[in-house]
């Protein structure tokens, strides 16, 4: 008995002395995100700065792909298990229940002066700012150059006639080549919505929380679609591509496909698969009807970090993630590591530190040329009293398929534009209503 006693409190000294040498919970920060190897690279780059700047605390990073990241946090959160910080999509604060999920970041005592009065105002619910704002982006228009100047196109298109021309020049000139070429129903969704944002002034979601599109409205929008797949703009019919993943697509990598439409803050996918994509891949904002006119523009927060509510029981857990925010977005040396990979900040101190940087000229990149179009335009919106902010549960994982279904089925020539509006706008409401009520 005495040998076991001894045994025993032989391993009681020995871990209690060996937990002194140990960095308590509170002092090790975990940080979940999605991203590209550049972002990764980028990411853990900084991780390994602040931990030089800061030897009190260590981050313990956790990358992932895009793919399956919503679902494995939703999981996490379910579970308590969840990242002290993560990055989300705007939407997910409402999708996700983040108001029981997620701390208000007001109690970090963050220092939000330094963004537009704004900027919070989508991350807020219940008076509790849920995420701090990374970034904000929109879809617009990035076009390989090559394809256009090859086909006699010297002059980037400014307007839908003038991209049709285009379109119809590109074709002439190399059979199986397309002005824009094949865009998913993701895609073509926002591109119709934008059209018809241009056209009518209005948002695809009123503020009652119902489809602002008339059957009519929506049938014209169709008829667009119509008149760019015949004009060699986008490819006849979906059915005769069916790669799902736009950046690797054989066809725009074999420069038989002119351009894309994306989110801004997402164009270096397709930019890292595009060969000389320094010379030829330029930002074409979003074309208009009349030259000069800057509408159809929505926008949203691009991502933000959102901190785990388990924050809120410890003040040195809160001070370990305020230390590491404020890092990310105001360090000299993290942001300038960071650069523009997850967008173009609108933190004043961000974007300050970035144009000062001296090896990198950020403001030339596609991230930024598109933030600056999406900026501008949608503020010019604002004035005409049109505000195509996007609605929180416009991409709700579920909620998406009321549209892009029918949409789906159109691009591959199953239904015609009549039907297709009528799936949209028989469910739309209803099924609207009810994800929203969760």
């Amino acid at each position: 008995m005495k040998k076991i006693l001894m045994i025993l409190t032989l391993i009681i000294t020995v871990l209690v002395i060996s937990s002194c040498g140990k960095e308590t919970d509170d002092s090790v920060i975990s940080f979940a995100w999605w991203g590209t190897s550049d972002r990764n690279i980028a990411t853990y780059a900084a991780i390994d700065l602040f931990e030089q700047k800061y030897p009190q605390y260590k981050v313990e990073g956790e990358q992932s792909p895009w793919s399956g990241y919503q679902q494995t946090l939703n999981n996490r959160l379910n579970r308590g298990t969840e990242a002290d910080i993560f990055q989300v999509n705007y939407n997910w604060i409402y999708s996700m229940y983040g108001i029981d999920y997620f701390m208000d970041i007001n109690e970090l005592g963050l220092d939000l002066s330094n963004y537009p009065a704004n900027e919070h105002e989508p991350l807020t619910v219940n008076g509790k700012v849920l995420g701090l704002s990374v970034s904000e982006t929109g879809y617009i228009f990035y076009l390989n150059k090559k394809i256009y100047e090859d086909a006699g196109v010297m002059t980037i298109p400014r307007t839908w006639d003038e991209l049709m021309t285009a379109g119809e020049a590109i074709s002439a000139f190399a059979p199986g080549h397309f002005a824009l070429g094949r865009l998913d129903a993701q895609q073509i969704a926002m591109l119709m919505f934008s059209y018809l944002a241009q056209t009518t002034g209005k948002n695809v979601i009123n503020n009652q929380n119902q489809f602002n599109f008339t059957q009519a409205e929506l049938e014209s929008g169709f008829a667009f679609i119509n008149d760019l797949r015949s004009t060699g703009v986008l490819i006849p019919s979906n059915a005769i591509d069916t790669h799902i993943d736009g950046p690797t697509n054989p066809n725009w990598t074999s420069q038989k496909y002119g351009g894309v439409m994306q989110w801004n803050t997402a164009i270096s996918e397709y930019q890292n698969t595009l060969p000389d994509s320094q010379t030829n891949l330029v930002m074409a904002g979003m074309f208009q009807q009349e030259v000069g006119e800057q509408l159809g523009m929505y926008k949203k927060v691009s991502m933000a970090y959102a901190v785990s509510k388990r924050a809120e029981t410890s003040e040195a857990k809160k001070e370990a993630v305020k230390t590491f925010l404020e890092f990310m977005t105001t360090d000299p040396e993290a942001v300038a590591i960071l650069g523009v990979d997850r967008g173009v900040s609108n933190n004043t101190i961000t974007q300050n530190i970035l144009k000062d940087v001296t090896t990198t000229n950020y403001q030339a990149s596609l991230e930024w040329q598109g933030h600056d179009i999406v900026q501008s335009y949608f503020n010019h919106q604002l004035t005409l009293s049109q505000n195509l902010y996007i609605h929180p549960y416009y991409e709700h994982a579920t909620f998406r398929a009321i549209y892009e279904s029918p949409i789906e089925s159109f691009l591959l020539g199953n239904v015609t534009a009549r039907v297709a509006a009528q799936n949209i706008i028989s469910r739309f409401n209803t099924e609207l209503e009810r994800v929203m009520e969760g």
